[in-house]
């Protein structure tokens, strides 16, 4: 019953809580998230590996409904069309290659069905953020080659640069908007290398497997790990008091001193005092071995209170 109080005092609650937390959010958050990422990451490396493997079909065929943007994301397709560069924006604060740059955005006009907004490419941010001089899209009919990809998530609330729109998430919505030009919403088109009006080509992810899953696992055993810690701690805790109970039994109890007569001294002339050291020493090492230094210490301590 007394240990019982002892696990309940402030700092065992505390701890107790902690770990019951710190275990609820590895199997409920971060594994999930983690795992999440990782399942993400497959389909991803899915796609790229149809799109890698398909070859380029008719835009029509390819995308039935605005669902098609993610399920069929990465494949190429081609589509007949205009141009428009008078309706132009940019996607700032990317990279490629570790290098910022911006990436040009223009509004493409099928022959049959909505604008739709096509990535061109990309060119190098200039000096103070400015946008360099690059090659305007063609005039007249052309076909295009290009990759399927979906709207990303965000704020996209344009900025002016140069004169351009520019965006840091691409939602054609808020472009079309923008744009005055009615936009395919759920997606967009990233242009190839070698087309009519592209720039250089925006380079597509590699397929990788990445840390993630590993990084789930982590957190699982983490989640596993935290409660067996604190039960070997509070195991660890209850030995060390059962010990340190039956030490103090042991002082407690008579010990015999060789003889030792009312006045304090036996008939050999040893001070019982002795005596009684060494009774508890043999007593100790007897039971710890050679590590019974501390254990003799704090034994003696108690039988000096004893005696006070």
């Amino acid at each position: 019953m007394r240990s019982l109080r002892r696990f309940l005092s402030p700092g065992w609650l505390i701890g107790l809580l902690a770990v019951a937390l710190f275990a609820w959010a590895c199997f409920a958050l971060l594994a999930p998230w983690q795992l999440g990422k990782s399942e993400d990451l497959d389909t991803r490396n899915t796609r790229l590996a149809e799109s890698i493997e398909a070859a380029p079909a008719p835009f029509g065929q390819v995308v039935d409904g605005p669902e098609a943007f993610v399920d069929r994301e990465w494949r190429l397709v081609t589509l007949d069309g205009q141009w428009r560069p008078d309706a132009e924006a940019l996607l700032r604060l990317r990279a490629v290659d570790g290098e910022p740059v911006y990436q040009v955005l223009t509004v493409f006009d099928p022959v049959d069905g909505q604008e739709i907004l096509v990535n061109r490419g990309y060119v190098p941010v200039g000096e103070n953020n400015t946008v360099p001089d690059y090659v305007a899209a063609p005039a007249g009919p052309v076909e295009i080659t290009a990759r399927i990809r979906a709207a990303e998530n965000g704020q996209a609330e344009p900025v002016l640069v140069d004169g351009l729109p520019a965006v840091r998430v691409l939602d054609p919505s808020v472009l079309g908007d923008t744009l005055d030009h009615p936009l395919v919403p759920a997606g967009y088109l990233q242009l190839t290398g070698d087309q009519p009006g592209s720039l250089s080509p925006v380079p597509i992810p590699g397929i990788e497997n990445g840390p993630y899953l590993s990084y789930g696992l982590q957190w699982l055993a983490f989640g596993v790990l935290a409660p067996l810690a604190l039960a070997y701690f509070a195991w660890a805790e209850i030995r060390a008091r059962r010990r340190d109970s039956e030490g103090d039994d042991d002082v407690a109890a008579p010990v015999d001193t060789g003889g030792v007569d009312t006045d304090g001294v036996n008939a050999g002339g040893v001070d019982p005092d002795d005596a009684a050291f060494d009774a508890r020493k043999r007593a100790l090492r007897a039971r710890y071995g050679q590590r019974d230094d501390a254990e003799l210490r704090r034994a003696h301590r108690r039988a000096d209170r004893l005696r006070t």
